[in-house]
């Protein structure tokens, strides 16, 4: 199999996949509604969602309308649930997938629109109602909740569930105890206006395993999923790194002492050494930043970035690595792991995968085999 013509692809591992999947779930001990917003954190939605589908997931998140669309397009014909706005007038349009798309209802305003879009057809679709808890984000608020539910009885809309978000679930401090309370509070109003759901879900990924008593009806676990720990605060060293970054080296050069790496100079040697050029660079996805700050793992040793990382390419230092042009390299890992970059960019993990760009070539592989 041909990998790419460059020797630079990203391998996701389905099985660290699912069995980070089954951690959570036995962990929490309630139903499972994997996150696969942005390509699934940069990781591919659709062969991701297909795979999690076999093992009996059957119900997913996005953050757009068009994320559930491309992937029921794709076969993944059970609920998805669509976290953020979208024009209300597509409502028009998605008929044809309303068994599917649950779009979720976060302002007065966006209901009004819908109802004004759909009219009659709003009865084929059900909605999620999101409600803010203290995030201050989209998310009903207690000032319109009372005019949506007037609406919802008027029209007879159908709620299936009810759900709001963490702001500090991955810190563990005490405002998510007040959000948790203030939900409850929410469902119990919605229980005296006889308003009928029935699914309730709150944590994401650290609330999921920091709080597995606030499960609920459904976690939405995303960072967790794909291997990468979901705060600083503790590790869990049961999840497995679903992407591993790969390159090769194109080039090996002796470089002398005093001469400077890269554009602006920004690395001088103090020493004969040889260098590596790696051809991957920020237009990529890696992140400028690391520059001079962080290394990559060739032969399971650590070889510093020296220079600025350009848009095609780095250098690093070979130290005294015996390594050969078209030997394998990590970028990130299981050693280093996108945690380790995220720290040095000062960034979070979360973006360490999903900024990888489209013209790295995702492989898939699943029980030790490569599959299309």
């Amino acid at each position: 199999m041909i990998f790419d013509n460059r020797g630079t692809f990203a391998l996701i591992d389905i099985d660290n996949y699912l069995q980070n999947l089954e951690y959570i779930n036995k962990k929490t001990n309630t139903k499972i509604m994997p996150v696969l917003k942005a390509d699934a954190y940069g990781h591919g939605s659709k062969v991701l969602a297909k795979h999690a589908l076999k093992e009996g997931y059957e119900r997913f998140a996005v953050a757009f309308l068009d994320e559930a669309v491309e992937l029921i397009k794709n076969g993944i014909k059970k609920p998805i649930l669509v976290f953020n706005y979208f024009n209300p007038e597509m409502m028009k349009y998605i008929d044809d997938y309303s068994e599917y798309i649950i779009p979720t209802i976060s302002s007065l305003e966006f209901l009004e629109k819908i109802l004004y879009y759909s009219g009659k057809n709003i009865q084929k679709f059900k909605f999620h109602l999101n409600y803010n808890t203290g995030i201050n984000r989209i998310g009903l608020n207690d000032y319109e909740i009372d005019e949506i539910l007037r609406k919802i009885k008027e029209k007879n809309i159908k709620i299936e569930g009810i759900y709001s978000h963490f702001a500090t679930a991955d810190e563990d401090d005490e405002f998510i105890i007040e959000q948790f309370k203030e939900f409850k509070n929410f469902e119990n109003y919605l229980n005296s206006k006889h308003i009928n759901f029935s699914i309730r879900h709150i944590s994401n990924s650290a609330a999921s395993l920091f709080h597995p008593e606030m499960s609920l009806d459904f976690v939405r676990p995303g960072i967790a999923t794909y291997g990468l720990q979901p705060s600083s605060k503790k590790q869990f060293k049961e999840l497995k790194p679903v992407m591993t970054l790969i390159s090769t080296i194109s080039k090996i050069n002796n470089v002398k002492k005093g001469d400077t790496i890269g554009y602006g100079r920004t690395y001088k040697t103090n020493k004969d050494i040889n260098t590596a050029i790696i051809p991957i660079g920020y237009a990529d996805g890696i992140f400028r930043n690391l520059s001079n700050k962080t290394f990559i793992n060739i032969k399971g040793k650590k070889c510093e970035i020296i220079g600025n990382i350009s848009m095609d390419q780095m250098v690093v230092n070979l130290n005294d690595l015996n390594a050969k042009t078209g030997d394998k390299v990590i970028i990130f890992g299981e050693y280093p792991t996108a945690n380790e970059h995220a720290e040095k960019a000062n960034t979070i993990n979360y973006e360490i995968t999903s900024k990888i760009t489209k013209r790295i070539k995702r492989i898939y592989k699943k029980g030790g085999k490569y599959i299309e």
